[in-house]
């Protein structure tokens, strides 16, 4: 940050400098019998060692330098952003997925079992929505939850969450996931997997 408020104040001084030190026009009787004035001091701003060197410019005829206001060179900053186009990052593939309804208690929103762009398992509820409740667990299984693989705590009795399933996760061998409560093996909602 302090090296781009250096190179911002180098270059509106670049600019400065440029309006201050622009040569009047001479008239030809005038330059005949007073030499024309050269600045006292050359001002050269401090620029990061990474700046390439810019060599002096000529004038337009080639033969003398220009005027030191001829010579700044503004250096452009790097783009703070990069063009659209792709970044390699793949979607997520889709493995198993099922709506919600309701057992014991109204449920809804999706169930998805998907491969991450970083090759996890995970367990995705979208739009999820259930009765709040004591104890709850999401549970994937085949019928009876108190068997199943508890997946973990629910969060929250709505919203979108993610829950990481184990690398080994055979997610072939369940085709339910239910909000479950143990405590009093009751199934609040259920989704079927497909």
């Amino acid at each position: 940050m302090k090296q781009l408020i250096a190179i911002l104040m180098v270059l509106f001084l670049a600019g400065c400098i440029n309006v201050q030190m622009t040569p009047a026009p001479v008239t030809p009787a005038a330059s005949a019998t007073v030499p024309a004035a050269q600045p006292a001091v050359q001002v050269t701003p401090a620029v990061p060692a990474a700046t390439p060197a810019v060599a002096p410019a000529t004038s337009a005829e080639g033969t003398e330098p220009a005027m030191p206001s001829e010579t700044v060179a503004v250096n452009a900053l790097p783009p703070t952003s990069s063009a659209p186009g792709p970044t390699g990052a793949r979607d997520p593939i889709i493995l198993k997925h099922g709506s919600f309804k309701g057992v014991v208690h109204p449920t809804s929103g999706t169930a998805k079992v998907y491969l991450s762009p970083m090759n996890k398992k995970v367990l995705g509820l979208f739009g999820f929505s259930t009765s709040p409740g004591p104890s709850l667990t999401i549970v994937m299984h085949n019928g009876d939850p108190a068997n199943g693989f508890v997946v973990g705590t629910l969060i929250s009795a709505s919203g979108n969450y993610p829950y990481d399933l184990p690398n080994d996760f055979d997610e072939t061998k369940y085709n339910k996931v239910s909000v479950y409560n143990k405590k009093y093996n009751v199934i609040y909602g259920t989704a079927e997997l497909s």
